[in-house]
């Protein structure tokens, strides 16, 4: 039995391997967007994580099988990032010919710079490997909690701008990562609940109404985070910030902003607000699979127009690629 589980997560590691290297052969910006989605997954782990331990809290008890797994992912997505470092042209404005004339990319070339952005990229890393290492599955350690969140967090902050906010050549917001990471952790969670809900984890049946209640909470935070970035950079109308949002509300982006914004918020959020998944841990199972959803297209409204793609088969392979990866730490454990 042992043989076959070790031969199965070998299979689907390899698998998952060759599926990610070869999404590369359609561009590094196809590859880019799944390990976006991935790194995120694992990141949003590891601070639910970090916050179940700062609290001593029960309701992550019985998520714990899920969490970790997800989370101790991360060093993994870190060596999946290295490739990108030989096609920055290809991803990020600051690091294309030319750059140099453009007066903002030239006011940020101390900061955006290739030799920097990998020591920043794995001190980074090499921090959250750390604090996994100081985490134990079935103990609280709440020290380790009270000091890693923030670590964490701030680290994850300043990653997100390197990753995800320089694919865009002038726009810059101090609560870009905060909206990146607390997409992240209800993305996080509400996998980890489908996979207990799944499983029929006997000790999520006396925590759902904490379940309900945690992705309710982090749901509004992260809305409001959102909301209040669109009006403050709206208001300010500076060309280098509202470009951004120029580019996300017009055409087929507009519509996808209003299916996210509908489907990723309001509807889980008024689901979530009823009796029935407080209740018993079943009905928390829909809206657990719902939400992932719509964090991909979340992620997908914030990255592919800045790389100029849409959905393709790129895309796909990588996804396929990094979810056959996921999927073989996760029987693995």
């Amino acid at each position: 039995m042992q043989r076959s589980i070790e031969a199965s997560r070998s299979g689907f590691l390899f698998l998952g391997l060759v599926l990610y290297a070869l999404a590369f052969l359609f561009g590094a910006p196809a590859a880019y967007f799944p390990f976006a989605f991935f790194l995120l997954l694992s990141l949003g782990a590891l601070l639910v994580l970090l916050l179940h331990n700062a609290l001593r809290s029960r309701w992550g008890v019985p998520l714990e099988p899920y969490l970790y797994p997800l989370a101790r992912l991360l060093p993994l997505m870190g060596l999946l990032g290295l490739p990108f470092f030989l096609f920055l042209s290809e991803l990020f404005p600051w690091a294309r010919p030319g750059a140099a004339l453009d007066p903002i990319l030239a006011h940020r070339s101390g900061y955006l710079n290739a030799p920097f952005m990998l020591l920043r990229y794995v001190l980074f890393f090499t921090l959250f490997s750390w604090i996994l290492l100081k985490l134990k599955p079935g103990e609280h350690r709440a020290e380790v909690g009270a000091w890693g969140l923030p670590l964490a967090f701030a680290a994850a902050t300043f990653l997100t701008y390197d990753l995800f906010m320089a694919l865009e050549a002038h726009f810059y917001s101090a609560s870009f990562g905060a909206i990146l990471l607390l997409s992240a952790a209800v993305l996080a969670l509400a996998v980890a609940v489908a996979l207990a809900a799944r499983k029929g984890t006997p000790a999520l049946m006396g925590q759902a109404q904490n379940h309900t209640n945690l992705l309710l909470a982090l749901s509004i935070i992260w809305i409001y985070v959102e909301a209040t970035t669109l009006i403050i950079i709206w208001g300010a109308d500076l060309p280098h910030e509202v470009e951004f949002y120029l580019k996300r509300l017009e055409g087929s982006w507009g519509t996808l902003a209003a299916f996210w914004v509908v489907g990723g918020f309001f509807l889980p959020f008024l689901y979530l607000l009823t009796n029935l998944p407080k209740r018993e841990a079943r009905y928390l199972l829909p809206v657990a699979l719902w939400i992932p959803l719509f964090r991909l297209l979340h992620l997908a409204w914030y990255v592919l127009p800045a790389l100029g793609r849409g959905i393709g088969v790129g895309e796909v392979v990588g996804f396929l690629g990094l979810f056959f990866l996921f999927l073989s730490r996760l029987r693995a454990d």
